[in-house]
């Protein structure tokens, strides 16, 4: 006999129409024994969680009720709740999950993120929950989405899943300047605002990363390089993994440190990768096929701690600065950008120090990345930092002074940090690290996507 998903979903929809109604008493009945649900609001939107462990207990306790009086209570619920569970049943993923075992619930369901066990009150609590989640139609476009990823489980042909449920994305997420739009790369990788990854990354999952006075409703200051992929999930039968094998994604981790350096370079601002969050998957999917939300991993990159201040707005990112790390990213592959591999970590880092002596080493980081790019070698270095970074930069004989004037204003302040503040000339220069950390840090990045566009 052959399969009709659109005659399943209509009779799935139907039949969660009813249970729906009918299952409101029964509800309102256990929250007067054990207590009503917090109501939790925002600026006068109620925000309340979908009541599903309440929901989940009430289809399992009808099920495995047992004594007569029991029996009795529940009976109207379940005339309502085993047509649900039957209709789900009678399609060929789940129907084969379950096996021929008379009265078995349970199976196993695969994701790109992990496997676990479920059952089917799991999947009615599933499709309620997405339901409420829709203004109108919200048990048809429910079905219409789990009818899509149980269909996607049968096939290795392309199936159209609504909305995107099927799509998930491994993030690097940082904080930094503020992502007004998204920026797509050549690669494949995005830059993305974190609030657009809601339905993918759980708050919760990064709130160890970051200060407690971060607002989960403002994420300015928060953004995510993120690399999507399409995954489709595999039923099994109890205690019985299926033979298939989730494809493997070669890591992209080191793109995405790549990129957001230059970024940070290109910007003159500091970004900070703080956690790398694997297999993240639509919290819809997960939700209709019974498995409890989590990413499939997270490493821990960094801290973001005082670095972040709520009461002031996030750096600006600039367009041109945009254009210039996008640019340098698209010659990942030359000789000269592999060369300046070190210098690209020493300056995007030298914008994020901190401590005691952070003014002082992020000068020195700058001195070093500059005699790394000119490869400054021997005696008079001094002399070499001040011509030969002037003889690359400079356009006509007065921007070459300009430069020339700049350059060694820079290099007298990092020996007077190396060697020590031991004369008034030297103490005074001391005085004035802040600025010229920013002026030998413009020459830096200058010097650093000139050599990377001059030379392959």
């Amino acid at each position: 006999m052959t399969f009709c998903t659109k005659s399943w979903r209509d009779r799935l929809v139907d039949t969660l129409h009813l249970l729906h109604e009918v299952q409101s008493p029964f509800l309102e009945a256990y929250w007067r024994r054990h207590g009503y649900p917090v109501v939790v609001t925002f600026n006068g939107r109620d925000e309340t969680p979908y009541p599903k462990d309440d929901l989940l207990w009430l289809y399992d306790t009808s099920l495995e009720a047992t004594r007569n009086e029991e029996v009795k209570y529940y009976r109207k619920l379940r005339a309502a709740l085993d047509p649900v569970r039957g209709i789900l049943r009678s399609h060929p993923a789940l129907s084969r999950a379950l096996g021929p075992m008379v009265g078995n619930d349970k199976f196993m369901v695969e994701m790109a993120n992990g496997a676990s066990l479920t059952w089917l009150s799991w999947f009615v609590v599933g499709l309620m929950q997405r339901a409420s989640e829709f203004s109108t139609s919200g048990f048809e476009s429910a079905a219409e989405e789990l009818g899509a990823l149980l269909n996607a489980s049968m096939t290795t042909l392309s199936v159209e899943v609504p909305r995107d449920l099927d799509l998930g994305y491994d993030a690097l997420l940082f904080s930094g300047p503020k992502i007004d739009r998204p920026l797509e790369l050549k690669s494949g990788l995005k830059v993305v605002p974190f609030a657009s990854l809601e339905a993918w990354v759980e708050p919760s999952w990064i709130r160890d990363y970051l200060p407690e006075h971060v607002d989960r409703r403002d994420w300015r200051q928060i953004g995510a390089i993120v690399r999507p992929f399409r995954w489709r999930p595999h039923m099994a039968r109890m205690n019985k993994p299926s033979d298939k094998m989730m494809p493997s994604r070669p890591g992209f981790e080191e793109e995405a440190f790549c990129f957001l350096e230059l970024l940070a370079v290109s910007n003159q601002t500091p970004i900070i990768p703080f956690v790398l969050v694997n297999d993240c998957l639509h919290q819809a999917a997960t939700l209709l096929l019974g498995k409890l939300r989590g990413p499939g991993s997270k490493v821990h990159v960094d801290t973001v701690d005082w670095r972040h201040d709520p009461f002031r707005n996030p750096p600006k990112l600039h367009e041109n600065a945009i254009q210039q790390a996008v640019s340098a990213f698209e010659r990942r592959e030359t000789s000269a950008f592999k060369r300046l591999e070190l210098v690209r970590r020493r300056l995007s880092e030298s914008l994020a120090r901190e401590g005691r002596f952070a003014l002082d080493d992020r000068i020195l980081d700058v001195s070093q990345s500059i005699e790394l790019m000119l490869e400054i070698r021997g005696n008079n270095v001094g002399k070499k930092f001040v011509s030969e970074l002037a003889d690359l930069l400079s356009s006509d004989a007065e921007h070459n002074a300009a430069i020339r004037a700049a350059a060694k204003k820079f290099y007298n302040v990092r020996s007077a940090i190396v060697h020590g503040p031991s004369d008034e000339h030297r103490r005074r220069l001391m005085q004035e690290r802040a600025l010229t950390f920013r002026s030998g840090f413009n020459l830096a990045q200058q010097a650093y996507f000139k050599l990377i566009h001059d030379k392959n």
